[in-house]
Parts: structure tokens; C-alpha cells; sequence
């Protein structure tokens, strides 16, 4: 495998990655107002928060494949 050593998609990546992890657990936690849902707004949305953690997992394996040596 050929690593592309790019900076700019290592910190990206590992941003967009922080971010999603945030988001999964936002949606997990039953008790608040998610946005993003067609019902019932104040459950957990267990659904979405493995949508977010999947983008999770390929942002890392992005970062990891990028990161500068």
C-alpha cells in the first residue's frame, strides 16, 4: 500500500473523525431533542449513532493511511 502523506487529509480526517464520534454519542443518549429525526425526537437513535460511528471508522483508517511520517 502506498501512503500519500498529505497533511491536510491527516488533520481533516482526524477532525471529521472527532466530530462523528461527538455525534454518535449525541444520538445514542435518549433525554434530548435530536435533530436529523423523523420520530420521536427525545429517544436514542441507535441507528444513527452507528451511521456516525461507522464515518468514525473510516475517517481513522483515513488519518491512518495519510498520517505524515
Amino acid at each position: 500500500m502506498v501512503r500519500s502523506n498529505n497533511p491536510t487529509l491527516f488533520f481533516g480526517a482526524i477532525g471529521v473523525a472527532v466530530i462523528a464520534v461527538a455525534l454518535s454519542v449525541y444520538y445514542i443518549i435518549p433525554g434530548y431533542s435530536h435533530i436529523l429525526v423523523t420520530h420521536d425526537p427525545m429517544a436514542g437513535h441507535p441507528t444513527h449513532a452507528l451511521g456516525f460511528a461507522a464515518i468514525a471508522v473510516v475517517c481513522i483508517i483515513a488519518a491512518l493511511v495519510n498520517r505524515p511520517k
